[in-house]
């Protein structure tokens, strides 16, 4: 037998070396410790994504049609543009409600590997976050953003993943520790499990969530997600979900 064929059961064994679908940032809360690796470009497309708070008076539901485009610069480093092309807003006191749209803000970044190893990956994306909202939305103030996350592989199919998100917009500073649990139970179907635990620095305020999602592979290189969470305290945001496809090319 060539000792190729025999070397195929073991190979299947070690994580990162069996099929696995393109890296995609969607639909997790934390930073994909990995990087496109052999795509070049991929576009990440929210369906929308929504949250709804209900903290206070009056209740907000903000739907967002978020879109990432990522391009491969070189190996280890890509670069990432983010543009919320829509902002829709509702608020409601129970009897009156008015409702905003328009452009949210946009945010460039690059993407580093720090480290890529077959039971560990490691990455650093920074950039700035660039006011363009419509007036209904904007606070005249860019700011800039830093995320550090590291994987680890359990087997060919499981993965844990923690990653840390400084954001300064201008106005507002906060930091987002996201731990998550991530499973690929086959070829086309993967499930996740994460949680959000975001700190105001200016304000002490806290946003806790947590929740989970599934992805479906309708191609090796198109994928559509769905996922869903939950306030973990009454001075979190209390729900939020969403859909959504990603493409690599």
């Amino acid at each position: 037998m060539p000792r190729w064929l025999a070397a195929l059961p073991v190979l299947s064994l070690v994580p990162g070396l069996t099929l696995a679908a393109p890296a995609f940032e969607r639909p997790g809360l934390g930073l994909n410790p990995d990087l496109l690796g052999k795509y070049r470009i991929a576009v990440e497309q929210g369906l929308p994504d929504g949250t709804l708070d209900k903290r206070s008076s009056p209740e907000i539901a903000t739907l967002d049609f978020n879109t990432l485009l990522r391009l491969r610069v070189v190996r280890r480093m890509e670069l990432q543009v983010g543009v919320n092309s829509y902002r829709y807003q509702e608020s409601s006191d129970g009897q009156d409600s008015t409702d905003q749209s328009g452009m949210g803000d946009s945010s460039l970044g690059a993407k580093f590997a720090l480290y890529r190893g077959d039971t560990f990956r490691a990455a650093l994306l920074g950039g700035m976050l660039l006011d363009t909202a419509s007036d209904a939305f904007s606070d005249e103030e860019d700011g800039s953003f830093m995320a550090i996350s590291g994987g680890w592989w359990l087997d060919d199919r499981h993965q844990l993943q923690l990653s840390v998100r400084y954001d300064d917009s201008g106005s507002e500073k906060w930091i987002t520790v996201v731990p998550s649990w991530h499973a690929r139970l086959n070829d086309k179907w993967a499930v996740f499990l994460d949680a959000g635990l975001s700190h105001n620095e200016d304000d002490g305020n806290d946003n806790n969530r947590a929740g989970g999602g599934l992805t479906w592979m309708l191609t090796p290189k198109i994928q559509f997600d769905l996922y869903g969470r939950g306030g973990l305290d009454n001075d979190s945001v209390d729900n939020e979900a969403g859909l959504g496809f990603a493409v690599a090319f």
